[in-house]
């Protein structure tokens, strides 16, 4: 029998408002799982720890949804578009540091055309840039001596910087030149000031807030940016002022720090995956090695990446703002439907959604890097890049940058399982020596409480290690 929907399970004034702030900024995935958990003892007889949960941070009431069903409705129902808003979400966070109009901020119907229009620019992009992603790779490993130990998320997060300065903003003939250095210094300046818990623009004589330096970045970048695009130095064409403008404000998001580190965390968890974990006594990067097929090696790394995606989402993820009552389901079970009010924001969590045990069964937390390797599987991929009418405009590109860096470490495909072409790119490590809680976030190690995640990781704005990883790298790279 069908029931009437209900809010949220969870109660706002458990926590004040400020205390949730700051526990959600030291650990999201320690934030949800407490709430979770608060929520199983109070109805024990409800074990679906995927329910929609309800708190309160910044003084607003949120629904925080971490079911794969929950999450993929919110995304890819049409009839609830005209009753969630990307743009009031994103309001005070956002459009401060990255001024309209720009997709990530823009809500149906203006941001289908827009799109459009970006597809095409993004599609010649993604085509071309293959050659330049791979000379950025070598030319990263390159001036790493052989032998020598490196920081991975920080070596990852240069060669991402390098990457999309070299594709966005055409600097490869000097990636860490003062040019780029400056414009990576300023990016620092706005993300610090978009992500300041002191959320105030102050400039005085003797003390500025992050967010006054942010946005003083922001109009720095600007200027820049708006003068590359004036005398060529970026890829897509411009036939106006107007033109140039939109432009030059999505060049302030492809090149953000933000997406620098959300880069530089996919690479780390592909590449950790790749050497240092191990499944049944071999390497991911020897059975990938051994595949003589190109096309076949290719689908398999492919795979692999999906699966990093779902596991170890770079972003945690995402908001809506509801503009109309919106009523959730749960695939094949309408008689428990939940409410989320008007005026609540949603925050959609993708790294339980990609776990959730009702759509991955018993490995839903487990490092399976042939799951995808079945076509039919890939529309039950997680949500990295989002899904719907908002997928991420750079989804293509950055699973072309994986493929690419994981294939330049592969070498050549062998001729044979005979074959004893060395390698191009090593990295060598201890597996199990890397912290708990990171491996929990690779799926290495199932079940891992959430004070080891809060312990191991930071998940704001991108996910990336408290401590640093070393690997030792390996080459024969002249």
């Amino acid at each position: 029998m069908s029931q009437p929907p209900r809010l949220p399970y969870g109660s706002p004034t458990t926590l004040s408002g400020i205390s949730e702030n700051f526990a959600l900024h030291s650990s999201l995935e320690s934030f949800i799982t407490a709430r979770t958990l608060a929520f199983q003892k109070a109805h024990p007889h409800l074990a679906d720890a995927r329910a929609p949960i309800r708190a309160k941070v910044l003084n607003r009431d949120v629904a925080i949804l971490s079911s794969y069903h929950h999450v993929r409705q919110i995304l890819c129902d049409d009839t609830l578009r005209s009753c969630l808003s990307s743009s009031q979400a994103y309001d005070e966070l956002m459009a401060p540091f990255f001024p309209p109009p720009n997709l990530l901020l823009l809500d149906a119907p203006d941001h289908q055309e827009r799109k459009q229009i970006w597809l095409e620019k993004i599609s010649t992009l993604n085509s071309d840039s293959l050659p330049l992603i791979r000379r950025c790779v070598h030319d990263h490993f390159r001036h790493v001596p052989s032998g020598s130990l490196i920081d991975l998320y920080e070596s990852m997060k240069s060669l991402s910087w390098r990457i999309l300065l070299s594709v966005f903003l055409q600097s490869e003939d000097s990636p860490n030149g003062d040019d780029a250095a400056e414009i990576e210094a300023l990016h620092e300046n706005l993300l610090r000031g978009q992500f300041s818990l002191f959320p105030v623009s102050i400039n005085t004589p003797f003390w500025r807030s992050p967010r006054s330096r942010g946005l003083q970045a922001r109009q720095q970048l600007q200027l820049q940016l708006q003068s590359k695009v004036t005398r060529g130095k970026c890829p897509f064409a411009v036939g106006n002022p107007e033109d140039g403008q939109d432009v030059a404000n999505h060049l302030l998001l492809f090149t953000s720090s933000l997406a620098a580190k959300a880069l530089a965390s996919l690479l780390m968890a592909v590449l950790l995956d790749l050497f240092l974990f191990h499944q049944e006594e071999i390497s991911l990067n020897t059975k990938l090695r051994s595949i003589g097929d190109p096309k076949q090696r290719s689908d398999y790394i492919r795979s692999m990446v999906s699966e990093v995606e779902r596991l170890s989402p770079p972003v945690v993820g995402i908001m809506r703002r509801a503009t109309g009552e919106v009523v959730l389901h749960r695939e094949g079970d309408l008689a428990s439907p939940t409410r989320v009010p008007q005026g609540w924001d949603i925050w959609l969590y993708f790294l339980g959604a990609g776990r959730d045990h009702a759509v991955f069964g018993e490995t839903a937390e487990s490092f399976v890097p042939g799951r995808y390797f079945d076509a039919p599987l890939r529309q039950q991929e997680g949500f990295a890049f989002g899904a719907g009418a908002k997928t991420c405009l750079g989804k293509d590109l950055m699973r072309m940058v994986a493929a690419a860096v994981v294939d330049s470490c592969l070498g050549p495909a062998q001729a044979s399982e005979t074959s004893t072409k060395l390698p191009m790119i090593d990295l060598k490590g201890d597996g199990s020596k890397i912290p708990i809680g990171m491996q929990g976030w690779l799926g290495w190690q199932p079940k891992v409480q959430p004070e080891d995640w809060a312990r191991d990781m930071k998940q704001l704005p991108t996910q990336r290690p408290r401590k640093p990883v070393m690997v030792q790298v390996q080459h024969q790279l002249a």
